[in-house]
């Protein structure tokens, strides 16, 4: 009785100062209840965002057109909207260096695809197939034209000066000098990074400007044609990242050291990535990763001595291979795989439930513009 007394003494003061030493691991979700849910607000946000874009495009098509203009630029009418999903997961950290036994064995990391001929390998028509397929997968598919924006390409072949006209009716003099003054003899505008205009923002004008009026209203002072459509809820990703790495921390070890018992030491792990893209770059593959982190530094080994020549595609992808199936096979053996997978889905599963009525509350503002967009273009 008295041991008991003096611990709640001592414990105490240090629940009073706020110290989190006692705080209680947070329990797992039950993913599968969860899932069918945060999968449809995830698609029905899909959804919405696609509709809007459709209905602001055919406000301003039907103004351009209203004009007599009825070729149109198909990149100002490209969607930008994401892809419906068939789970709300974002595509995890070790996608890109912890493939399958069997995918490794077939293609390695893709790294290969960076080479100046990569379709020159064996079967490398239908790999190459296998690595766009890989790309739509994790929501990075390139931006294609329809079957609509296909047969309008001839927007390209009218004269400058008719395609500069365009431009005047669909964004306004000024928007149309900034962006296409080389149509008219003017020098381009340059808004790279670190270039003269960079962060210039130029009003806006013509039909885009009227569609705005339709569908958000009159834009005020300091506001431009970006930042009037409401942005999706964000979570906080930071906290999710370290629930992640609170989930896979002794895993990593353990994955580590599979590494080394095959031969592979000198790897560290970067923010619950290995760059394995950098190494492979920095051993003469490609021209540059497909994914990296700039500022991570070297943390990866030395790479060998007797790499395949740079034109030899069949060699690289071999020598991809080889390492991408001992990666895999640790990710099996450690554990590591099963802890990854099931630290990203507790750690999704939290951020997407944490911003779910901040994300329902957007759905309906999308609603309400989808109406007032349907309206304007009935009327």
């Amino acid at each position: 009785m008295f041991r008991k007394r003096i611990a709640a003494v001592l414990v105490l003061p240090l629940a009073a100062a706020g110290c989190s030493w006692f705080e209680p691991e947070e329990e797992d979700l039950d993913f599968a209840e969860y899932e069918q849910q945060l999968t449809e607000t995830y698609n029905e946000s899909v959804r919405l965002s696609a509709e809007l874009e459709a209905a602001e495009d055919r406000i301003v098509k039907a103004c351009l057109e209203k004009q007599g203009f009825t070729v149109h630029d198909p990149w100002e009418f490209r969607s930008e909207a994401q892809a419906e999903r068939e789970t709300f997961l974002d595509a995890p950290p070790y996608v890109w260096f912890l493939p399958t036994v069997e995918d490794a064995q077939r293609r390695g990391f893709w790294q290969w695809t960076r080479l100046a001929t990569p379709q020159a390998a064996e079967d490398g028509d239908a790999l190459y197939a296998e690595w766009e397929a890989f790309q739509a997968e994790i929501g990075w598919e390139s931006i294609e034209f329809g079957e609509e924006e296909q047969e309008h390409v001839e927007f390209f072949s009218l004269p400058d000066e008719e395609q500069f006209a365009w431009y005047v009716a669909y964004g306004g003099q000024a928007w149309a000098e900034w962006l296409h003054a080389d149509l008219i003899g003017g020098d381009q505008a340059d808004g790279s990074p670190g270039g003269e205009d960079e962060g210039v923002v130029i009003p806006v004008g013509g039909c885009r400007l009227e569609m705005i009026a339709a569908v958000y209203g009159e834009l005020e002072e300091g506001e431009d044609e970006y930042s009037v459509r409401p942005g999706q809820p964000d979570g906080d990703w930071t906290r999710m990242k370290e629930r992640y790495a609170e989930e896979t921390e002794d895993a990593e070890v353990a994955f580590l050291d599979c590494l080394v018992d095959r031969g592979q030491d000198g790897w560290e792990f970067y923010e619950g990535e290995i760059l394995v893209h950098s190494y492979l770059v920095e051993a003469g593959e490609g021209e540059y990763a497909h994914y990296e982190y700039p500022d991570a530094g070297v943390r990866w080994p030395d790479p060998p001595a007797d790499v395949p020549d740079a034109d030899d595609v069949d060699g690289w992808i071999e020598f991809e291979r080889d390492l991408a199936t001992d990666f895999a096979e640790c990710g099996d053996e450690s554990g590591y795989r099963e802890a990854a997978a099931h630290g990203w889905e507790q750690a999704q599963l939290r951020y997407y439930l944490d911003i779910e009525g901040a994300v329902y509350a957007w759905q309906d503002e999308m609603r309400d513009l989808i109406a007032k967009a349907q309206d304007a273009i009935g009327a």
